[in-house]
């Protein structure tokens, strides 16, 4: 325990309190709390806790000072007056040369004041108090991520989604360099749900990018390195196999040359994580639910799919397959409901030769039909896969249900067109709107469509009703190549001309000067 005292010549002096000082201390704030306890005694003693607290803080006395503090929270709090501590909370903390740890150690007390608040006005007026008091103070910035936390959660409890969110989105969590790479985690996660619930979905994307889904392995790897490593401090016998059988080779190598290195550099000093968080695998389940939920409102059905492929192989998830059966469904679907192109082709033949895929054999047969080059007839799909679509209430249920089955008519469409462009050179729209089951300005319509998105290169005839598949759709830097080819060949002509001019003119004498 460390305080400064002045001396008379020799300035500020640091000196160390002994244990029989601080006992001194601690029995007299006792002493004072015990008369607090008095009838009609507690205003006069805290005005002598407040002189005593003086006394101490303008000698930077780093032990007594937070003490009496803390001393003065705890009487207040026994005699239930709840005003008084907000009052003293604030008082304490703008007092001049008021030390840094005890404002930290007062706000750690009152914390604990939260939870036994006798209704949920007084608790709101205690947090939005500790709130105030722990603004732009470094030193307490864990106590002040949790209390934007437990004040956004009672503004959200109320039906006050808008105060929630921006309550939150003061935070700029990933700074603070004191809370754990878990709790950040969190943190972010929440304020990403409450813009969802707002409907800022602008917000829910800038927010969700500061997250990297690789942190959540590496945390998982962190923890359990410290597991391991605490376990050998502790003597027990731990194989350096359990650590790095689930190391990649790159991380390997990062080990290693971690270990070779000349400088050490320190890891840093975290509090340990609020025990009401989830662990890690449920926040990772948790982050990937909540970009689903922001990809589904611009039906965005590639990004879905992915979201969908990255739960399967979390933890929990890839071992029972109760939980990744349903996953794997929804994988199926939203990767034929994606538009056609060239990602969106490698997912597709990805998932097709997934192993999985033998336990669910209507979903195989759907890939199989999108990644065969045969025609696919809508009616005859929808009535076989219908049962299937229904009980999918979460793709093709709900408002968005009708547009999805809408979608996913159109990729069948897209589909057939493509395979007929493959193998047709010249075909009559009326055929080919026989080919696709569609009237023939529907027809044309949908080939329009994948002519200007250039997913298929083709000429429409339309006097005399014939579609040419073969022409080439070719664009400016093509155009461009086309015309310096020409014009390097005409250059080309014109000096070999020249050459044979001035030749016959050398064989025969003739100047060609005018």
């Amino acid at each position: 325990h460390w305080s400064i005292t002045m001396g008379e010549k020799e300035g500020l002096k640091i000196e160390k309190k002994g244990s029989a000082e601080v006992a001194q201390v601690e029995a007299d704030i006792d002493k004072l709390k015990n008369e607090a306890a008095q009838p009609g005694a507690m205003l006069t003693t805290i005005e002598k806790m407040l002189a005593q607290e003086k006394t101490y803080r303008l000698q930077a006395d780093f032990v007594a000072t937070p003490r009496y503090c803390v001393g003065i929270m705890q009487v207040l709090h026994a005699a239930g007056d709840w005003k008084g501590i907000n009052e003293h909370i604030v008082l304490l903390s703008k007092r001049r040369a008021q030390l840094k740890q005890a404002i930290s150690a007062m706000v750690k007390e009152a914390i604990t004041y939260i939870d036994r608040a006798p209704s949920l006005e007084v608790k709101t007026d205690l947090i939005e108090t500790l709130n105030t008091v722990t603004s732009g103070k470094i030193f307490v910035e864990v106590e002040k991520a949790r209390l934007t936390r437990a004040l956004a959660k009672i503004k959200e409890e109320a039906g006050k989604i808008d105060e929630a969110a921006s309550i939150m989105q003061e935070v700029a969590v990933e700074t603070y360099g004191a809370l754990s790479k878990h709790e950040k985690l969190f943190f972010i996660e929440e304020q990403v749900r409450l813009c969802l619930d707002k409907g800022d979905y602008i917000r829910a994307q800038i927010l969700s990018r500061k997250i990297n889904a690789k942190s959540f392995d590496e945390i998982v790897k962190a923890e359990k390195k410290a597991a391991i490593e605490a376990a050998k401090k502790a003597g027990e016998d731990v194989s350096q196999m359990d650590l790095d059988k689930d190391m990649t080779e790159e991380e390997r190598a990062k080990e290693e040359k971690k270990k070779n290195a000349s400088v050490e550099h320190a890891e840093g000093y975290f509090e340990a994580t609020d025990p009401t968080i989830p662990p890690v695998p449920e926040l990772k389940l948790r982050y990937y639910h909540l970009m689903i939920r922001f990809y589904s409102h611009s039906n965005e059905y590639l990004e879905i799919c992915r979201c969908y492929q990255n739960i399967m192989e979390c933890e929990g998830v890839k071992e029972d397959p109760s939980k990744w059966t349903p996953v794997m469904k929804k994988v199926v679907w939203y990767v034929a409901l994606a538009a056609n192109e060239p990602m969106q082709q490698s997912l597709l033949h990805q998932i097709s030769k997934d192993a999985k895929l033998a336990d669910l054999p209507l979903h195989k047969q759907l890939m199989k039909q999108f990644t065969t080059k045969e025609i696919i007839h809508w009616d005859t799909l929808a009535a076989a896969f219908g049962s299937e679509m229904a009980a999918e209430a979460d793709i093709f249920g709900g408002d968005d249900g009708e547009k999805r089955k809408k979608d996913l008519r159109q990729r069948v469409i897209e589909h057939n067109l493509l395979v007929i462009g493959a193998y047709y050179s010249r075909v009559t729209l009326q055929r080919l709107g026989e080919l696709l089951c569609l009237p023939a300005d529907e027809t044309e319509k949908h080939l329009s469509d994948l002519v200007t998105s250039k997913k298929v290169s083709a000429k429409i005839d339309r006097p005399g009703g014939v579609v040419d598949f073969k022409t080439k759709a070719q664009g400016a830097d093509w155009l461009l190549n086309q015309w310096v080819g020409k014009i390097d060949k005409l250059l080309n002509t014109l000096d070999k001309a020249n050459h044979l001019i001035h030749k016959e003119a050398m064989a025969h004498k003739v100047s060609l000067e005018a």
